[in-house]
């Protein structure tokens, strides 16, 4: 009995494949197609830090794909990409996917040789956008390419479902005979006539289109990556993004305040009145606030930048910066870091492991937030828009905001390299390392798919844990707002112990408060502060500017105090949720001590130099 119930348990044991491929070959685009999962894709290289799993039934059999990061080489030596090394190793009687780019085709077939050169024969090649290739005027004899590699190969579009399923089928009518161990060989029969193949496959197709292309391609290049126009047309394609941002996001969040406010009474009749305050001043008030000002902006500002990144946009930024990091010693990934960093900086720190040493990978992970994230961004917004907008005529009320947030965004990115060439050259030394990335090609975004993906993965997400953090802190904020100790509120007493270390560096005790009762979401900073204003602890109509701006300006608000906050907003010690990731990503109580008193103390001396400032400027006047 035991023997058939062992034999069943292996019987029902999902057969086991590994997507291999070199980096930006549409690895997870096509795990997603295979599993039915969303797993963020993203077009540039060492996007996929880590592996990724999923499952998928065919032919009434079951099956585990394992997602690697992209790779050059099985024996490589850059963290990231021994992660696939290590689960190749382990994968003895499993099927390697092998994904190659139709367009550059000698690179997947070289990642080919080197596999079963180590692994032998349990292996199928998969060259993926072959529409792309078609387009370019690129055939490839797939007839040619299996029996010259030994293997099973084949052509897809990863976005085709035909062509997944195609692939689905070769691999299950293949899996049995490929999963036996086979011997590693030492070497291929003749190799070089391999990548010949593979590199020469222009005997079977026009060269005009790939010329054409190439050529638009390159003066692209020279356009995006010269150090000239480089930078600026980088500015300015962020400038339009944020520019988009702010003016979309006013009507939107304005109808969704109005929407709110209408509904909070009717919503009241119906709540018993010991649990009227906590649920709908606490609860509802602080969560309607987030998604009233939160989810316009993230709705527009992810997938816009969602477009540029898949069109290939992130690596030329981070190739036209990498002299700005070099001369702080460190690689131009780290840039790519920073931008997943301005999604979320937990994500950020787990995309440092893309640096090429562990000194440069620790700094990254220190600095990284530094970088505004996504539940910053509506406070930075907000502000610029209430205190810089309100200044200039109302034809530029648009644009002066753009430019504001756009000036912090560089202003961190600054400081950024400030810290990360203070930590290279004390305690981190050693780090320097030639930058090597390539270029990936340009792509035509899929607008109707991205536009789904970033709303549902990126916004839709990412306000909803704002929710999930938002809806007890209110109600603790609450609490504290309603609880009377020695005739005041307790909110009010912490924030009068604060008060002192506030004014200090140009702000008051009642926004220090609401950045230490924060600390398990940025998101939550203003909705804190709002409820702390409020005489009566309860939020009031904030989720519309001119009713912010006025609650603002009732306690005291000047444009020092909104200057100040937006540095703070910057700068200042990670969410809980990056804090937690940093550890587990470096297993280090002094990485996460840095981590967290570094934008700590940056903030807190940019804040007391601004004020200086502005007492030299009334001195001047």
């Amino acid at each position: 009995m035991r023997l058939e119930i062992f034999k069943q348990k292996r019987t029902d044991a999902p057969r086991r494949l590994y997507l291999l491929g070199n980096p930006n070959v549409g690895k997870s685009t096509v795990f997603n197609a295979m599993t039915g999962l969303r797993q963020h894709t993203g077009n540039w290289s060492g996007k996929t830090v880590d592996a990724a799993r999923g499952k998928y039934t065919y032919n009434d059999r079951k099956y585990e794909l394992t997602d690697l990061p992209g790779t050059h080489s099985v024996n490589s030596g850059f963290s990231e990409e021994s992660v696939a090394a290590r689960s190749i190793a382990l994968g003895d009687d499993a099927v390697t996917l092998i994904l190659a780019d139709a367009s550059a085709l000698k690179r997947g077939v070289a990642l080919a040789l080197e596999f079963l050169e180590n692994n032998g024969g349990g292996a199928v090649l998969c060259v993926n956008f072959c529409d792309i290739a078609e387009r370019r005027g690129i055939k490839i004899n797939f007839k040619k390419l299996s029996e010259a590699l030994g293997i099973p190969a084949i052509g897809i579009t990863a976005k085709r479902r035909g062509d997944i399923n195609c692939l689905k089928e070769l691999i299950d009518k293949n899996y049995d005979k490929l999963s036996r161990k086979t011997e590693a060989r030492e070497s291929l029969s003749e190799p070089k006539e391999l990548l010949r193949l593979a590199d020469g496959i222009s005997a079977e197709c026009s060269d005009a289109p790939r010329k054409t292309a190439n050529a638009a391609c390159g003066l692209a290049d020279r356009v995006l990556t010269s150090r000239v126009f480089g930078i600026p047309i980088m500015l300015m394609f962020f400038a339009g993004i944020l520019w988009l941002t702010i003016e979309g996001a006013n009507y939107p969040s304005e109808l969704l305040s109005r929407l709110f406010a209408y509904i909070k009474p009717h919503m009241a009749a119906f709540v018993p009145n010991p649990l009227k305050g906590i649920l709908v001043d606490g609860i509802y008030g602080t969560v309607t606030w987030i998604v009233a000002v939160m989810l316009p902006p993230m709705a527009i500002f992810f997938p816009l930048f969602t477009l540029l990144e898949d069109a290939g946009f992130l690596p030329r930024i981070a190739f036209n910066l990498d002299r700005c990091y070099a001369r702080c010693g460190m690689s131009g990934k780290q840039c790519l870091t920073q931008c997943m960093g301005l999604g979320c900086n937990a994500v950020g720190v787990c995309g440092c492991r893309i640096m090429p040493d562990e000194n440069q990978r620790t700094i990254a992970v220190i600095t990284n937030s530094l970088i505004p994230c996504n539940g910053r961004f509506a406070i930075l917004i907000s502000l610029s828009a209430i205190f810089i907008g309100g200044m200039v005529p109302d034809r530029l009320a648009g644009l002066m905001p753009m430019l504001c947030v756009l000036a912090l965004i560089c202003l961190a990115f600054a400081v950024s390299w400030g810290a990360s060439l203070f930590f290279s050259k004390t305690l981190f030394r050693g780090g320097e390392s030639a930058f090597a990335m390539e270029l990936p090609e340009y792509r035509r975004p899929e607008i109707l798919k991205t536009l789904a993906v970033s709303l549902v993965t990126r916004t839709i997400k990412i306000v909803g844990r704002a929710i999930l953090v938002s809806a007890p802190t209110g109600a603790v904020v609450w609490l504290l707002a309603n609880t009377d100790v020695g005739g005041a509120p307790m909110l009010t007493r912490l924030s009068l112990l604060l008060d002192p270390a506030g004014r200090l560096i140009g702000v008051d005790g009642f926004i220090l408060l609401a950045f230490i009762l924060s600390l398990p979401a940025n998101e939550i900073t203003m909705p804190i502060l709002i409820m702390g204003y409020t005489a009566a602890g309860a939020m009031a109509d904030a989720g519309s500017l001119s009713n912010l701006s006025a609650l603002l300006a009732q306690n005291g608000w000047t444009l020092l105090t909104a200057v100040n906050m937006m540095i703070l907003t910057l700068f200042h010690w990670p969410c809980a949720t990056t804090l937690i990731t940093i550890y587990k990503e470096t297993k280090s109580l002094k990485t996460l001590a840095l981590s967290f008193l570094t934008p700590c103390v940056i903030g807190i001396a940019l804040c007391l130099i601004t004020k200086l400032l502005s007492k030299a400027v009334l001195l001047i006047v």
